[in-house]
């Protein structure tokens, strides 16, 4: 009797785990519907200006999935993309956002600081609040070093070496070498330029997504 008891306790409850990540993969984020179709690069400046947070980003077939934490909430949330377009943007369980910590809440030393191996990513430049996004490749270390980074863009070369705190020096190509600041966020670095902001996705999980997911 006693391990028939068990036997349908432990059914139950895995009845009622089914039961609950179905509902969580059903229930579709109320205030962010309006981002399904959005390409991933404006729907993650969508997302940042909403507070939330990336998390870490997975990839299923031909399908990705990146996770985010709203961070006056706390809510957790998955976002499907495909084709380059968000798919769907549904509340998720809080343990979805446990196995990883989003790029701003960690130090470039936890992110691989020393990380040499060259891989694709996709770079850009806003002027004049015009966004223009290309295929490249970075070498080097990781945001905030030690050492120095090498942005491989179509038509130019940029280093930047990096040094203590936000600062950084910025050489394009046959320049001279200028002193300016960075951030690095949900996976992508920024820094400012004669006026102009330029980045590149430095997370090579993320950048591997950005770039099977480029549209020219």
């Amino acid at each position: 009797m006693k391990h028939r008891i068990i036997r349908h306790t432990a059914s139950a409850l895995v009845a009622l785990f089914m039961a609950t990540s179905a509902a969580y993969a059903q229930d579709p984020a109320p205030d962010l519907q309006d981002l399904v179709g959005a390409r991933g690069s404006s729907g993650e400046m969508a997302l940042k200006e909403r507070w939330y947070l990336f998390v870490k980003g997975e990839k299923s077939g031909s399908d990705s999935y990146t996770y985010w934490r709203q961070t006056r909430t706390g809510q957790c949330i998955t976002v499907r993309t495909a084709e380059g377009r968000y798919q769907s943007l549904v509340n998720a369980p809080d343990f979805d956002c446990q196995n990883g910590e989003s790029a701003a809440d960690t130090s470039p030393e936890d992110t691989g600081a020393h990380q040499k191996q060259p891989f694709a990513t996709v770079c850009g430049v806003t002027v004049e609040g015009k966004l223009y996004r290309y295929k490249c490749k970075v070498n080097g270390a990781a945001p905030g070093g030690p050492g120095k980074t090498v942005l491989h863009y179509p038509d130019q070369k940029v280093t930047l070496h990096w040094h203590h705190g936000d600062r950084v020096g910025v050489e394009f190509e046959g320049m001279k070498t200028l002193p300016t600041t960075f951030n690095t966020s949900e996976g992508s670095t920024q820094f400012m330029f004669e006026g102009k902001t330029y980045f590149y996705v430095s997370d090579p999980g993320m950048a591997e997504m950005e770039v099977r997911d480029f549209r020219d």
